[in-house]
């Protein structure tokens, strides 16, 4: 799949989801591939902790014996990291808090997205 189709996609998610304020499209490492936010953000930092927090999910879930973790999101004060992941990337999206009622659909979206993007 080329760049522009993989960054096709991404933009219309975040087209499609208006709370959505950034989504990132990175490896396993932490490597941006794609990202997209409506205000300055360091992406690179976001990508690194964010497959911090997916490689300590798995770790979780192979503990607790549930398979392996395809997605997971952080409650914040203001908002939401919203993180959907597979064997070979991660998409991470920033979500505001207005969108409380909208999370499952949210990592639905995110999960059909990244089937869809092939790395």
């Amino acid at each position: 799949m080329s760049q522009s189709e993989t960054e096709k996609i991404v933009a219309d998610l975040m087209d499609k989801i208006p709370e959505i304020e950034g989504i990132l499209l990175l490896d396993q490492k932490g490597n941006v591939s794609v990202g997209q936010t409506i205000t300055t953000m360091n992406h690179s930092e976001i990508a690194k902790n964010a497959a911090v927090i997916i490689a300590s999910a798995r770790e979780l879930n192979k503990s607790i014996e549930k398979g392996d973790a395809n997605a997971t999101y952080v409650e914040g004060d203001n908002g939401y990291a919203v993180i959907a992941n597979s064997e070979k990337a991660i998409l991470l999206a920033i979500i505001g808090k207005d969108a409380a009622p909208s999370l499952g659909l949210i990592i639905r979206d995110l999960k059909i997205a990244l089937s869809r993007i092939k790395l």
